[in-house]
């Protein structure tokens, strides 16, 4: 019984709960995004999406409380309200509409990788700084474009810096999945020759997708 109650008590820790309540963030943005009279109040929402991303990896972090939950839900909270943004501001014609098509590429290729290594490892490896690094960019620069009034080639280049960040965090996290199975050890000599060839078919996917975010950058901005 004891055992029990430490197990639920280790997963209902503060940065779960931030990541949590992350998640219920998604549908209030969206929600003040097309109804609300003044795009500030989405901002703000989304502002403090921000900030509970930056103080649940911190706690986790401080206080030893990194959950396997904490390593799925903080990225899918933080992918769920990326994608919803772009999404909003692709329907209002703030963005064009090829920007989400390759952040829903780039969110789909590393959710795919965090579902086989969940599957064949049971468990993902954290997030690394340079991922949180360009989330935080990419809050940035997204709360930005909805406030504030900006040329439309100023957001379309802001946000399509953040995005090539977020591809480049992809890269990077696919490395770092390839250093978690090698270090982990637990599963079979053929699943992680097998995971490590997912992994490597992930990062292939992933530089596929940087290089045509590339190209249509570029044709933006010859355009």
């Amino acid at each position: 019984m004891e055992s029990e109650l430490n197990k639920r008590s280790k997963y209902a820790n503060i940065p779960n709960i931030l990541s949590f309540l992350r998640l219920a963030m998604v549908p209030a943005f969206i929600i003040l995004f097309f109804r609300a009279d003044s795009l500030y109040w989405a901002g703000l929402v989304y502002a403090l999406a921000g900030v509970t991303d930056i103080l649940d990896g911190a706690i986790a972090r401080k206080t030893g409380s990194i959950t396997k939950l904490g390593r799925i839900i903080d990225p899918l909270a933080d992918k769920l309200m990326q994608v919803s943004a772009f999404t909003c501001m692709a329907v209002a014609r703030i963005i064009p509409a090829w920007v989400i098509l390759i952040l829903a590429a780039k969110e789909g290729i590393q959710l795919l990788g965090g579902w086989l290594l969940l599957r064949r490892l049971h468990d993902v490896p954290p997030s690394n700084k340079y991922g949180k690094a360009a989330s935080a960019v990419f809050y940035f620069i997204t709360i930005a474009v909805i406030v504030f009034d900006m040329p439309h080639i100023l957001q379309v280049c802001l946000l399509g810096g953040a995005l090539l960040l977020s591809l480049a965090a992809l890269l990077v996290y696919a490395q770092v999945a390839g250093r978690y199975i090698r270090e982990k050890g637990a599963a079979p000599d053929e699943n992680a020759r097998a995971v490590s060839e997912d992994t490597r078919v992930i990062s292939d996917d992933a530089r596929a997708v940087s290089d045509d975010a590339r190209v249509i950058s570029d044709d933006t901005r010859g355009d």
